[in-house]
């Protein structure tokens, strides 16, 4: 059986679409070639026409006009050529290629920017948490100041003296020691930020080779991309909590000093004049006893420094005011006492001890009974200090007084009390602590007052024995 062919010489089957599912297989037809034999002979062909000459062709224009003709598709009815799969596997395997390298450059510069982007993250929260650091250190610093300072001057406004002080500096620390207060209550919340150092909401240290910055520490080498995002995120956050730390407590600082710094100037203002109203109280008493007016001159001395502001408190005022009333009691007794007759005699002896003390101011006290010796003993004592220009106090027993009238001994007495005093004189002390008396308070006492002329057992001589001639000789050159 055989199959009809096309003009085309194309295979028969469909002129259009895909190709046709292949028809079920008949088993084929039997067939058996002619045998040599039974072909005919060449001669008894018929003899090939001869062609025509080109004068017998008909012309081009003559022939007859025939549609173009189209190739039909090839139909494709097995296995793709193998050339045709090469190149198909060659495209796949290209295009996969370049996918891949868009992805692993994608990726590349992704990680890049995430590492970026984490390194400058990092440095950020690091200085954000230097400048928490500093702005901590600064408000631990200035906060036990501003309570100290505080405390000492709500008890200065606590005390009843300066509830009474009508002073012009009284009224401006008043008013500054309310501000500073306010000042304190409103950092009140910020101190539980210092307490640790830190905000306890953000990065508790700076970044270094093991960052805390997403609650983990970082692993040594490669981080992937996303593992740095969120790290990136961490660590801004935090910087940004650290930076609002900062800045709360730099407000704070400021806050605090500026109201710190006016109380500095109120205070010292209001002491200093609360010094320059001591002097002038000193001043206008005279008679006052020389132990009060250097107990008052000793705090005032407190009051008129700024460097001993951390002792201007409550319990400093009131001792102030207490020492301040020593003095103008004082005043008002010896005034009283200058016109008691009845003291006239101890003003005669407290006089003549005066004039002899070449400058050293003297206390009196008179007592019934001076070292343990009363009625029938003539006693006394000296108390000497070479500060504020030179002091004493001399104590005197009753008998003294009642005595000063019909004996010298008690004025020898007298004088051996301020022989004491003499050898604290600048021209005196090489004399009493040199050779002669090696620093022998008695000695030396009893040989001025007999130096002085008083060569009597109430000099020292009944008490301490006769100093040698020359301890004489030594004490009368100290006049």
């Amino acid at each position: 059986m055989t199959t009809e062919n096309t003009a085309s010489g194309e295979p028969a089957g469909p002129e259009a679409g895909p190709a046709a599912e292949p028809a079920a297989s008949a088993p084929p037809t039997a067939f058996a070639p002619p045998a040599v034999s039974e072909l005919p002979a060449a001669s008894a062909l018929p003899a090939a026409a001869a062609p025509p000459a080109a004068s017998e062709l008909p012309a081009a224009s003559e022939l007859p006009a025939f549609p173009a003709m189209t190739a039909a598709p090839q139909t494709e009815s097995g296995p793709v050529p193998s050339r045709r799969r090469k190149r198909r596997g060659f495209i796949i395997a290209g295009a996969t290629i370049v996918a891949a390298g868009v992805l692993a450059g994608g990726f590349w510069g992704w990680s890049v920017v995430a590492r970026s982007d984490y390194d400058t993250a990092t440095v950020s929260l690091a200085d954000a948490q230097n400048d928490e650091r500093d702005a901590v250190n600064a408000f631990q610093a200035r906060i036990p100041s501003i309570d100290g300072v505080l405390a000492s001057l709500q008890s200065v406004a606590a005390a009843p003296e300066f509830a009474a002080d009508t002073s012009a500096e009284a009224e401006p620390l008043r008013t500054a020691i309310t501000a500073l207060s306010t000042v304190v209550e409103e950092v009140d919340d910020l101190r539980e930020v210092t307490a640790s150092g830190t905000d306890p909401d953000s990065g508790t240290t700076a970044p270094d080779a093991t960052h805390e910055l997403d609650g983990r520490t970082e692993p040594e080498g490669y981080r992937p991309p996303w593992e740095l995002v969120s790290a990136t995120e961490a660590a801004t956050g935090d910087a940004r909590e650290a930076r609002d730390t900062a800045d709360s407590l730099n407000t704070a600082n400021d806050a605090a000093a500026e109201a710190q710094d006016a109380l500095d100037d109120r205070e010292n203002a209001y002491f200093e004049g609360l010094g320059a109203r001591g002097t002038a109280t000193i001043a206008a008493s005279p008679l006052a006893t020389k132990a009060t007016q250097v107990d008052f001159t000793r705090l005032i001395e407190q009051a008129s420094d700024p460097a001993g502001s951390s002792s201007h408190d409550g319990a400093f005022l009131s001792a102030f005011a207490v020492a301040e009333r020593a003095v103008t009691d004082s005043q008002a007794r010896m005034a009283a006492e200058q016109n008691d007759p009845s003291l006239a005699v101890r003003h005669e002896i407290e006089a003549y001890a005066r004039s002899i003390s070449n400058g050293m101011t003297l206390d009196f006290v008179w007592a019934p009974e001076v070292s343990g010796l009363g009625e029938g003993w003539l006693s006394g004592t000296a108390q000497t200090w070479p500060t504020d220009g030179g002091w004493a106090i001399i104590s005197l027993n009753y008998p003294i007084e009642t005595e000063w009238d019909t004996d010298r001994n008690p004025r020898a007495v007298v004088t051996h009390e301020v022989g004491h005093t003499q050898a604290y004189r600048d021209a005196c002390w090489s004399l009493f602590s040199g050779p002669v008396f090696n620093s022998d308070d008695e000695t030396w006492a009893t040989a001025w007052a007999i130096g002085m002329g008083f060569d009597l057992p109430g000099s020292g001589i009944e008490a301490y024995g006769r100093p040698s001639d020359e301890q004489i000789e030594v004490a009368a050159q100290c006049r």
